[in-house]
């Protein structure tokens, strides 16, 4: 039996929710092929981590999807960029961009 030592309980990740995270990110005709949780698409193990693998339609291309997601209890299952002056999150809740500096 493998324990945690996470302080918080991760829930698991869901199909609706990783499809409507990757159309906030623009992709369009997602299908959510697989969701590996508890890893990233490296190999790094950790509960805050997981793999999703899709196929989707950007730029109207039909490509496939192999995205590592992130889990915090603000934002729950998420991807991020992080520039010099902001940081941008996608979430099942849609996009948000953090800019904590006005210059």
């Amino acid at each position: 039996m493998i324990t945690s030592t996470f302080a918080i309980e991760i829930p698991p990740m869901e199909k609706e929710g990783v499809q409507t995270t990757l159309e906030s990110m623009g992709w369009k005709e997602v299908t959510v092929v697989a969701m590996l949780q508890g890893v990233d698409d490296k190999g790094t193990a950790a509960p805050i981590l997981g793999t999703v693998i899709a196929l989707g339609t950007k730029e109207g291309r039909h490509q496939g999807i192999r995205q590592t997601l992130y889990y915090d209890p603000q934002y729950g299952w998420f991807f991020y960029e992080l520039g010099d002056k902001k940081a941008r999150i996608w979430s099942k809740a849609g996009y948000q961009e953090i800019q904590p500096w006005t210059t």
